[in-house]
């Protein structure tokens, strides 16, 4: 849970289903669907909290950079900034938050770009849905590469299993960026792995011994499946020994080909999760 001195939104639908969103990075931390008591999202007992800092597991935004693939740091700024909530809802059954970012001196120095950033989270039922929308308020065109980064609870991830992908090409990170075709008609998590599948299907699902999480995409071409195994963990100060066998990310993202927008155009990106 977030600790108490940091903002933070709450999100109920009638039905009982439940998700929490820090305001430092906007940030879903947890999500719990109706009828359940577990969190889905798995968070590392040693996360840190607070502006200017990466939470280690929920949802992290990914903007305007994944990872290192560019000249900004790891995943870029949105997941370390301070958003504000435009609205708290309950609507059609459903708990609806919805949160905006936009540059400021802070980001010009790092990305010297207007932008507008508006986050959508719906929770209802068995379900909770993502939504970011990216609008260039600037006078140029820009480009910028996203995701949602959710770590999944999972009862054991080296048992975990994850279908759609049979057939996709992937660049293999633990192979120095090799490019592989997914031969595999189901994906068997047994280790470490960190693979951006491209034009990957938009309906993917993970087997989890008996239950199942069924994510769709819109927006995003590719799906980025990653594990840190036990290496991993140890080292990142931020991961408890042995966390990596209750975490597997399964990420909607556009990295290989940059969205790029002229000036007043928008994009946005949905990632919806269902529990079965």
């Amino acid at each position: 849970m977030i600790p108490t001195e940091f903002p933070s939104l709450h999100l109920r639908s009638p039905d009982g289903a439940h998700a929490t969103i820090a305001l430092d990075g906007g940030h879903v931390t947890s999500w719990v669907p109706a009828t359940e008591h577990e969190n889905r999202l798995f968070v590392s007992a040693r996360s840190t909290y607070g502006p200017g800092k990466a939470i280690r597991g929920g949802i992290p935004v990914i903007f305007p950079q994944f990872g290192a693939f560019g000249s900004l740091r790891q995943h870029g700024f949105a997941r370390l900034c301070r958003w504000t909530v435009d609205g708290s809802r309950t609507f059609a059954g459903a708990g609806r938050g919805q949160l905006h970012l936009s540059d400021s001196d802070d980001t010009r120095t790092q990305w010297p770009h207007a932008f507008s950033a508006d986050l959508s989270i719906v929770v209802e039922g068995v379900a909770l849905a993502v939504a970011m929308t990216i609008r260039n308020t600037d006078t140029s065109p820009i480009a910028f590469t996203a995701a949602f980064h959710p770590y999944f609870a999972v009862r054991d991830a080296f048992t975990t299993r994850v279908e759609g992908l049979s057939g996709c090409r992937y660049r293999d990170s633990l192979l120095e960026g090799q490019m592989v075709v997914e031969a595999a008609p189901v994906l068997q998590i047994t280790g470490p792995l960190d693979r951006i599948y491209s034009n990957a299907p938009d309906r993917l699902v993970i087997r989890d011994g008996a239950r199942s999480i069924i994510i769709e995409k819109s927006g995003f071409p590719e799906a980025v499946v990653w594990n840190p195994g036990i290496e991993g963990t140890r080292s990142r100060a931020d991961f408890a020994e042995g966390e990596e066998q209750g975490m597997l990310c399964v990420e909607a993202a556009a990295i290989q080909h940059p969205i790029v927008l002229a000036p007043d155009e928008s994009w946005t990106g949905t990632q919806r999760m269902t529990t079965a």
